[in-house]
């Protein structure tokens, strides 16, 4: 599977998929008009991808600073996907990463861990 890299704008964030290595990321700022066009080939992409996996080491990190009402959906969305990847023998660490004078996404963020039953959940604060 080709790996999968989309620069980041003003509204959407920037997001790589690396399918050889099995590391992902979503970094800058979530709040598209239209959410589910957007995320809609990613997650196609991640999801046939990582059904077929078997033992491996996978991480995917997040790194926004905003996400509005409708990208917090997907979130959770890709959060069950990781988790569910997990639960099936893989070894899944997920990164929250946020400004330490951020409040609100830090709290985000832990409220994202909170549902993880199976992947390994971190948050990670970086100097604003």
């Amino acid at each position: 599977m080709e790996n999968i890299k989309i620069d980041g704008s003003d509204h959407a964030p920037e997001v790589t998929l690396d399918f050889r290595s099995n590391v992902y990321s979503l970094s800058g700022m979530s709040y598209l008009e239209d959410v589910k066009s957007f995320y809609a080939p990613i997650l196609e992409q991640l999801t046939g991808h990582l059904e077929t996996l078997e033992s491996a080491d996978v991480t995917f990190s997040v790194d926004l600073n905003y996400l509005n009402s409708s990208s917090a959906r997907i979130m959770l969305r890709l959060f069950d996907l990781f988790d569910a990847t997990a639960e099936r023998g893989n070894k899944v660490s997920i990164i929250w990463r946020h400004a330490d004078d951020d409040d609100s996404m830090e709290e985000q963020g832990e409220e994202f861990g909170e549902d993880l039953v199976h992947a390994k959940f971190k948050l990670e604060a970086y100097e604003a």
